[in-house]
């Protein structure tokens, strides 16, 4: 490839447009696919540590911090302390759904599931899956940067 051919450019383009797709599905649910990724990781295995969830997600505790304001304030996300050997540094503690939030999940995942349905539609099943083989791989290599 060319050295000045830039790869952030097209894949930023190609996120925002599945992000409109998701966001356009998840409306009724008055939830962005970010909200509704970090209440379907929370939610997955019980309480999570703030900073396995941030690089579960692939972020940065403060862009975390603030993607999780909301949904503590809609009273879905709730803090819980973590066990002593479990934490990192003085500001590690856990996350998990209230009982409010695991509500909000199962009500959003039908709107979720048409948004892939139609992601997956409009790329035809081949391509979906190689796209989600491709960012994998690229997102592993990518690991140790």
């Amino acid at each position: 490839m060319s050295n000045d051919i830039c790869t952030c450019s097209p894949l930023r383009r190609l996120t925002r447009k599945i992000t409109v797709i998701y966001d356009h599905h998840l409306q009724p649910n008055a939830l962005t696919i970010t909200q509704y990724s970090l209440l379907s990781r929370i939610g997955r295995g019980g309480p999570i540590a703030n900073i396995a969830l941030a690089t579960d997600m692939g972020m940065d505790r403060s862009t975390l911090s603030r993607a999780l304001k909301p949904l503590t304030a809609a009273g879905w996300v709730e803090t819980v302390d973590l066990p002593e050997e479990a934490h990192l540094d003085k500001r590690s503690f856990a996350l998990q759904l209230t009982a409010a939030g695991r509500k909000k999940l199962d009500e959003a995942r039908p709107n979720w599931r048409r948004a892939q349905d139609e992601i997956d539609r409009q790329l035809g099943p081949r391509l979906a899956g190689e796209l989600t083989e491709i960012i994998n791989d690229a997102y592993g290599k990518l690991q140790d940067v």
